[in-house]
C-alpha cells in the first residue's frame, strides 16, 4: 500500500481553519443579526436535524465498539466491548426518544428497543464482513481513537458551555438584552448556547478522513471525504441558527473542536500504528509512511 499521512489533507485543513476564523470574525459583529434574519422554528428541515443532527457521534461510538467486539481476541475484552456496543445503542435510542415523545414509560421502552435494535443489527452485519488479518490491529487502534475522540470532543464542548453561560437566541426576551458576544465569558448560569453540541456531534463525520489510512482505494478521494463531512456538519450548523438554538460563533467553535479532535486522533493513529502493527505481514499505508520517515 502507498504511504499516507495528514499532509495529504493539507489543503482541506488550511481551508477549514481559514473558514472557521472568518466565521468567528463575522460573528463578533453580526452574531445576533444573523439569527434574527434566519430564525424560523417552523422550518421542516431544521426540525429534522434538531432530532437527527447529533446522530453521527452516537453511530460512531456504536461502530467503534462493534468493530472492537469483532476484532479483539481476548474474550473478556470482546464481552466488554459487546456491552459497550449495546450501551451506546441504548444511549442513541434514548436520545432519539427524548426528541420524539413526551416523558413517559413508552418513551423509555421505545428508546431501549430502538437503540438495542440498531446496535444488534450492526453487530449482525459485521458477522458477514471479512476483515483481512493485516487490518485487524489498525481497525482496533482506529476504533479506540474514535471512542476517545468522541469523548474528548463532547467533554470540551460541554465544559465550555458551563464556563461561557451564553443564552440561546430562542431564550432571549424581547429586546435581546441578555445577548452576549462569543468572547464574553459569563460563568455557569444554566445557559448553554456556546459552543454547539449538535455541530460538534455532527462533526464526528470528519472521522471519514480515517478511511485512506486503512484502504488504498480511498487515498485518491480525500477531498470527497472531507467535503462530505463538511457539507453535513455545515448543514446541521445552519439549521441550528434557523432554530434559534445557536449563533454563528457557537456552531463555528463546535465544528472546530470536533475537526481538531479528529485531526489529533489521525496524528496519534499515524504515530502509534508502526508499533501497534509490528509483526503484521502487510502493514497499513500509514504504518508504511511512519516507517519510511
Amino acid at each position: 500500500m502507498k504511504p499516507f499521512s495528514l499532509k495529504n489533507y493539507r489543503v482541506e485543513i488550511i481551508l477549514f481553519y481559514v473558514l472557521a476564523a472568518a466565521a468567528m470574525a463575522v460573528a463578533a459583529v453580526y452574531d445576533l443579526k444573523i439569527d434574527i434574519a434566519l430564525n424560523d422554528r417552523s422550518n421542516v428541515v431544521a426540525n429534522w436535524f434538531e432530532v437527527t443532527g447529533e446522530m453521527p457521534l452516537y453511530l460512531l461510538v456504536i461502530a467503534a465498539f462493534g468493530v472492537l467486539t469483532k476484532c479483539l481476541k481476548n474474550k473478556w475484552l470482546k464481552g466488554l466491548c459487546f456491552v459497550g456496543t449495546l450501551g451506546a445503542g441504548v444511549y442513541l435510542g434514548d436520545f432519539v426518544a427524548r426528541r420524539l415523545f413526551a416523558d413517559n414509560a413508552f418513551r423509555t421502552v421505545y428508546g431501549v428497543v430502538y437503540g438495542l435494535g440498531v446496535a444488534l443489527l450492526f453487530l449482525l452485519a459485521l458477522k458477514f464482513i471479512p476483515v483481512p488479518e493485516n487490518l485487524v490491529k489498525p481497525l482496533i487502534l482506529m476504533s479506540l481513537l474514535g471512542v476517545v475522540g468522541c469523548a474528548v470532543s463532547s467533554g470540551i464542548i460541554n465544559l465550555a458551555k458551563d464556563v461561557w453561560g451564553r443564552v440561546r437566541f430562542r431564550d432571549l426576551e424581547e429586546g435581546y438584552g441578555a445577548f452576549t458576544a462569543w468572547y464574553v465569558i459569563n460563568g455557569s448560569n444554566g445557559a448553554h448556547s456556546f459552543p454547539s453540541g449538535h455541530t460538534g456531534s455532527a462533526g464526528m463525520t470528519y472521522f471519514l478522513m480515517f478511511l485512506p489510512f486503512v484502504s488504498e482505494k480511498w487515498q485518491k478521494r480525500t477531498t470527497l471525504l472531507f467535503a462530505a463531512a463538511f457539507v453535513y456538519t455545515t448543514t446541521v450548523a445552519a439549521t441550528r441558527l434557523i432554530m434559534g438554538a445557536h449563533y454563528l460563533s457557537d456552531v463555528a467553535v463546535g465544528g472546530t473542536v470536533a475537526f481538531t479532535c479528529v485531526l489529533v486522533s489521525l496524528s496519534v493513529y499515524r504515530k502509534l500504528l508502526p508499533r501497534f502493527t509490528r509483526g503484521n505481514a502487510s502493514p497499513a499505508p500509514a504504518a508504511e509512511a511512519g516507517e519510511r520517515e
